[in-house]
């Protein structure tokens, strides 16, 4: 069978109708996912080095088994005067358990950004690796390791922000259990502090909020490398899909030192594509292979 383009895929994926199974808030709606949900373990509560990294480490965990993504929506970008640019973009992430994932973000609107392209594959233990393509000169370039902490497309996530998460990358510690408002409603959370452990970070800690139920990252805030409350990242909307899996539908990337933020706004999203049937066939669909998410394909 020929392969197809990753031009075509995105149609494919975003433009043909699909009988989905549907979402729902209730974090204990029926699964059917076809992933248990783990029991929760004994965390050794009187260590907070321990504590924080088995916290940790549980939730990573409890968010696995989707074997792949893929989502459209819309990235409004914030200036400190109120002024804004709004772009269209498409992300498809292929997930591979220890392996780490790889991501791919596409930008469809406006014009001058169309086309723009960039792959990640994430290293577990290490930095990740990192490409951009960008249609003008028709060339992948690799982004260096200094430059992942480099504004994305002028965006106030980094290359680095860009990646998950991965627990075996930092040093963890229990601060506390509070609660923090989301959605209009309280949430009880774990507020976690972590330290990368890994080369070409722009940050000297980041401090996570883990939702006491869901396990979700409710918060993550970012200080610089002098120590300083650098950005914030917030999720909302929250959602369920297939039962199982909770997805924002909006994030928000707030920088406290310039004043500006960034807005992720997502109206479709799709985890496990063999669990939805196309309306016009009644098949499942196929998930995400693995030769979609390198260099030459993302020239394709």
């Amino acid at each position: 069978m020929k392969a197809i383009p990753l031009t075509l895929l995105s149609l494919v994926a975003f433009m043909i109708p699909v009988t989905a199974q549907p979402a729902s808030s209730d974090g204990q709606a029926e699964n059917s996912s076809g992933v248990p949900r783990p029991e929760v373990p004994e965390f050794a509560t009187a260590d907070a080095a321990r504590y924080g990294r088995q916290v940790a480490e549980f939730a990573d965990a409890y968010d696995r088994g989707w074997k792949d993504e893929v989502s459209q929506g819309t990235m409004t970008l914030f200036d400190a005067g109120g002024d804004s640019v709004r772009r269209s973009f498409s992300r498809m992430i292929h997930e591979r358990a220890d392996e780490g994932d790889k991501l791919i973000i596409k930008f469809l609107s406006p014009a001058e950004i169309r086309g723009v392209t960039a792959l990640t594959h994430e290293n577990p233990g290490s930095s990740d690796d990192n490409w951009l393509y960008l249609p003008a000169n028709k060339r992948v370039r690799r982004v260096s390791g200094a430059n992942n902490t480099a504004s994305f497309q002028g965006t106030e996530f980094t290359y680095e922000d860009l990646s998950n998460i991965d627990p075996s990358e930092y040093e963890w510690r229990f601060v506390e259990m509070t609660t923090i408002d989301r959605d209009g409603l309280p949430a009880s959370v774990y507020k976690l502090d972590a330290r990368p452990t890994y080369d070409d970070t722009g940050y000297s800690h980041i401090v996570v909020y883990f939702n006491a139920e869901s396990w979700r990252q409710e918060r993550i805030e970012y200080f610089d490398k002098a120590g300083k409350h650098l950005k914030t990242r917030d999720g909302s909307g929250w959602h369920v899909i297939h039962g199982r899996f909770w997805r924002a539908r909006n994030i928000e990337m707030v920088n406290h030192q310039t004043g500006k933020r960034t807005l992720l706004e997502q109206q479709k999203e799709f985890l496990n594509l063999s669990l939805y049937k196309s309306s016009t066939t009644g098949k499942a669909r196929s998930n995400l292979r693995e030769d979609l998410f390198t260099t030459r394909a993302i020239q394709s």
